[in-house]
């Protein structure tokens, strides 16, 4: 098969299969960050396809060039060699630590008083310098990789971990869809809020794309449908 015949014209992005964010409904791509996307380059007039796999894959395609874009994604000095992002934020992720609903565990921004504690992650997943490095050199003897968040989810509502850290949407909506929402709490006050953005391959120029999506989202921002997207999925206030 050729090129021609295997994406049609236009930029072909993949985001990382993650509810409320980017997942399959109906067979087609759908949430916020899909939502916001697609609405931005409707705007520049610029054809796209979103493509929803696990973001490990999503790395890995856009990193070859086999992609044109990632959404959504943070800034780090290692990403910087094969990617170029836009400018405007796509989300602000807000990064929190989970424990059973029974567990007596308190936070008190102190990363290292939860050493002791088993940590559940996802692999292949940035959680900004803060918590990685942290991950990186040893502050939790015990690290469980799961593949996503469900199983994050569903391991912490059984207890075969003490603490889970996450994206406040991903794992709050996650929890809903199992039914675990009574059975898992979030730890206060978050770790990090952090922006997280639209970026494309090093491969080609995309700078003039970057510019038109950039002033695209900005106008979204401005006229409130880009609070509206987040709003129709997690209710009112939650575009903040």
């Amino acid at each position: 098969m050729g090129c021609g015949t295997a994406y049609p014209a236009g930029l072909v992005l993949v985001a990382a299969d993650s509810s409320p964010t980017a997942y399959i409904s109906d067979g087609k791509p759908a949430g916020i960050l899909v939502d916001v996307v697609t609405e931005a380059f409707r705007r520049t007039g610029e054809p796209i396809e979103v493509q929803v796999m696990p973001w490990a894959r999503c790395l890995a395609e856009v990193r070859s060039g086999r992609v044109d874009g990632i959404f959504s994604v943070f800034k780090l000095p290692e990403r910087n060699e094969f990617l170029t992002y836009t400018n405007v934020p796509v989300i602000t992720q807000v990064l929190a630590f989970f424990v059973p609903a029974d567990s007596d565990v308190t936070f008190d921004g102190d990363i290292g008083k939860l050493g002791r504690l088993r940590i559940g992650t996802i692999r292949a997943t940035s959680y900004g310098l803060k918590v990685d490095s942290a991950l990186k050199t040893g502050v939790w003897s015990t690290t469980v990789e799961t593949n996503n968040v469900d199983t994050l989810v569903g391991m912490l509502a059984l207890k075969r971990i003490d603490l889970a850290i996450g994206y406040r949407h991903v794992v709050l909506d996650a929890a809903r869809n199992k039914g675990f929402q009574d059975k898992i709490r979030e730890l206060s006050p978050g770790i990090d809020e952090i922006p997280s953005y639209l970026a494309f391959n090093k491969q080609s120029d995309y700078s003039k794309v970057i510019a038109d999506f950039d002033r695209a989202l900005t106008s979204m921002k401005d006229d409130h449908s880009f609070e509206a997207i987040f709003e129709k999925y997690l209710g009112p206030k939650a575009g903040h």
